[in-house]
């Protein structure tokens, strides 16, 4: 921060007084005696806020939070890998406080640094607003800690336990509206083209949703898009086939440093969600097997139509 700026404070200007004072106190007082008493007298008020005015000041200069989302098995984990081997990102993966899709009521995992899922145990009735606002008070501990040696940091968002689970959309908070509620926010969202990213999606057993049906799919597809609205899209296919150039742009929205290197780093992060077909090498993979029946149908519903119309994807 420029320092005349800072002298501008008026924080800094009422410290300056203070301490003014506090050396002329110091400077009009010969007697060894009466030191240690005026400087008790002084030192608590000049070390609180000095303190305060730290806390302020790091508080304030500390950069937004980067928030990436995207749906399951539309190759979020790459990207995000991608993101997390630029210089100075911290990368919290598969983040939704409000997800109970690793919770059983009736038979509770072992989960002891797990505090969300501890309180759930106690008392399967505790509050959204609870949990939210336990999330967001260690948010800001790990962000004030790593904002201060110089890292970024960037949640990944779990938004299959929103969109893609249960009989409906849960309606609730999203991720980003739960962070942006409290911190300054920069956010991406990376897409697929959806008849890829649906049979990935049912190769691994991931319909977690009813009805489990394309259709279906496009529908939360959709809901999870209009949650995003004004949130730059990225898409899949146009960064497995330009990397670098696609990385260049994520990069720059997000305010990163940008590396070349990540293309040798990337898999070297090992994160949860890494579902995909596995390898080293950054390169858009032929479309899984699928019966030509399911495809024809597919490109004929009226939902991924609109939908594949949505995302630019040429039809």
């Amino acid at each position: 921060m420029d320092v005349r700026k800072l002298a501008a404070l008026p924080e800094l200007r009422q410290l300056a007084e203070v301490l003014d004072d506090a050396l002329e106190l110091l400077a009009s007082d010969r007697t060894c005696n009466a030191l240690p008493a005026r400087a008790s007298a002084i030192q608590p008020s000049l070390f609180e806020q000095c303190i305060e005015l730290c806390r302020q000041n790091t508080a304030h200069a500390l950069e937004p939070i980067r928030t990436i989302h995207h749906l399951s098995c539309t190759g979020g984990t790459l990207i995000t890998k991608c993101l997390a081997a630029m210089p100075n990102v911290m990368a919290l993966n598969e983040v939704d406080p409000l997800s109970t899709m690793t919770f059983k009521a009736d038979k509770p995992s072992f989960t002891p640094t797990d505090m969300p899922s501890l309180l759930r145990q106690g008392n399967q009735k505790v509050s959204d607003d609870l949990l939210v606002r336990l999330f967001l008070e260690n948010l800001n501990l790990v962000r004030n800690e790593f904002g201060s040696i110089g890292k970024r940091l960037l949640l990944r968002d779990h938004s299959h336990s929103q969109f893609l689970t249960g009989n409906e959309v849960a309606r609730r908070p999203t991720m980003l509206s739960m962070v942006s509620s409290r911190f300054q926010t920069i956010s991406i969202v990376t897409v697929r083209e959806p008849i890829d990213s649906f049979l990935s999606l049912e190769k691994l057993g991931w319909q977690h949703f009813k009805p489990n049906t394309f259709d279906e799919y496009c529908r939360r597809y959709h809901a999870f898009l209009d949650a995003y609205e004004n949130v730059p899209v990225f898409r899949y296919e146009d960064f497995v086939s330009a990397p670098a150039a696609t990385m260049v742009e994520i990069c720059r929205v997000f305010g990163f440093n940008y590396s070349e290197t990540f293309i040798d780093t990337f898999d070297t992060f090992h994160f949860s969600g890494d579902s995909g077909r596995k390898g080293a090498t950054i390169e858009l993979r032929p479309r899984r097997e699928a019966n030509e029946e399911f495809i024809n149908n597919a490109e004929k519903c009226d939902s991924y139509i609109e939908l594949v119309a949505r995302l630019c994807y040429k039809k």
